[in-house]
């Protein structure tokens, strides 16, 4: 035990500089290793100071993440990641701290190599949301992930991951893959975060009928099927946008989730939570030192009647790397379907022209990514025009968030007093610069 404990050691302090540390432990046919990911983040959004007139500057962490993961033998593998994100966003040191955020073990009956392999998962997994949230956190078109342009009211998912069993894996030579199962989902405990129009309806009362989400706790089904129509990426846990190699890939997907009673509508009833997602990859090398990378995601919300994060999205980015930088755009729509109408104002729920309005988004990034070792050590350098709902500039500045809503908006004659930052497309613009550097060892 002792000679192992050293080795262990010595694996550990003489290869950090390696990509994900191979740590040899005396189990046969059994495999350890440990990566560290961390993602320093320097951004400055335009009128995000608490007075409105002045560009806010912050600098945090992103990620900083600790994997480990592996086989136990050819039939199950592992894997365990503790992340705490955001860390100083704003200067909030408080919240959040670190989670786990992914833990689970899978089962692959007849082995888990080869062109057919089928998994059993079961844990924290990852949401199958698209093809690009199943996308590697290093290895992304844009400097992080294109959230404005699908809706899961509420925010009841750490980083989009859920609870369940799952079955994943691929097949016909790994042209085809796919993953999803049943899932926790939403949950009378979220009550009043999930509410899909609004956040003011009425905590969960046991004993009064109507008021919980999920009254019968429906679980959620989820599921994604991924299929190659040139070359291949199957065969791993996340994708990745960048390949570095000489073989082009094409490859369309589908994913769906769904859960009974899990949301309310726009007039305070309740309401299934769908989303639907089709999308399309390629990625065509002109070398191993140039290649052309796009990405499409049409999204389908579904989130009740007269509800504001009912309706369409699409995210959309294109990179083009030679040698080792690439520049690169990408674009952000959602447009709530059934709920602009403002003859339904205050007709029997919380629904109004201003709630419909404010979960629009158009959103713009153009950019250039400086590969130093490939997706294990690069920076972005990001601009954005953010119009609506954002994840950057003032939309990301909430009361949750940094302890204040920017005063972002001149007056409204005759009043002479600045208006708080609202997300409706009738605002104005506002720019975003985002400085991103990703280092996994």
């Amino acid at each position: 035990m002792k000679g192992s404990a050293r080795l262990l050691l010595a694996a550990i302090l003489l290869s950090t500089g390696a990509y994900a540390t191979k740590v040899p432990i005396p189990v046969e046919g059994a495999s350890l290793n440990i990566s560290v990911q961390v993602q320093p983040q320097f951004l400055i959004n335009e009128a995000s100071t608490p007075d409105g007139l002045n560009p806010s500057f912050d600098t945090f962490v992103r990620r900083t993440r600790l994997l480990v993961n592996g086989d136990i033998n050819q039939n199950f593998s592992y894997l365990f990641q503790v992340d705490n994100a955001n860390f100083g966003k704003f200067g909030n040191y408080t919240t959040p701290r670190a989670i786990v955020q992914d833990a689970w073990i899978g089962w692959a009956p007849t082995g888990v190599t080869g062109g057919t392999v089928f998994y059993i998962d079961a844990g924290i997994l990852l949401i199958p949301i698209s093809r690009h949230m199943l996308t590697s956190t290093t290895n992304f078109i844009t400097a992080d992930a294109q959230t404005d342009a699908f809706r899961f009211p509420g925010a009841a998912f750490q980083a989009f991951r859920d609870t369940g069993v799952q079955i994943r894996g691929w097949a016909l030579d790994k042209k085809l893959g796919w993953r999803g199962g049943v899932f926790e989902g939403y949950t009378p405990f979220l009550q009043p975060a999930a509410a899909a129009a609004t956040a003011t309806n009425p905590a969960c009362v046991a004993a009064t009928p109507g008021t919980c989400i999920t009254p019968k706790r429906y679980p959620a089904f989820r599921g994604f099927v991924n299929f190659q129509v040139i070359g291949s990426e199957e065969g791993v846990w996340v994708y990745g946008d960048y390949k570095w190699g000489k073989s082009p890939v094409v490859s369309v997907n589908v994913a769906g989730n769904y859960q009974a009673q899990a949301v309310r509508n726009g007039f305070g009833n309740l309401a299934d939570q769908r989303l639907l997602a089709f999308g399309a990859y390629v990625n065509l090398p002109m070398s191993e030192a140039a290649e052309f990378v796009g990405e499409g995601t049409l999204y389908l919300n579904g989130n009740g009647s007269s509800s504001a994060n009912s309706g369409t999205g699409i995210s959309a980015s294109a990179g083009y790397r030679f040698g080792f930088i690439a520049p690169y755009v990408a674009y952000d729509y959602f447009q709530s379907t059934n709920c602009d109408d403002p003859g339904l104002t205050n007709t029997g729920g919380a629904i109004s022209q201003a709630t419909c309005d404010g979960s629009n988004s158009r959103n713009i990034k153009g950019g250039l990514n400086f590969f130093f070792n490939k997706n294990a050590n690069h920076l972005n350098i990001e601009f954005g025009v953010n119009h609506g709902q954002s994840a950057y500039g003032p939309s990301s500045v909430t009361v949750a968030s940094a302890g204040y809503v920017p005063l972002s908006l001149d007056p409204a004659p005759p009043a002479t007093t600045r208006r708080a930052f609202s997300n409706a497309l009738a605002n104005p613009v506002f720019k975003s610069l985002l400085i991103h550097w990703n280092v996994l060892f």
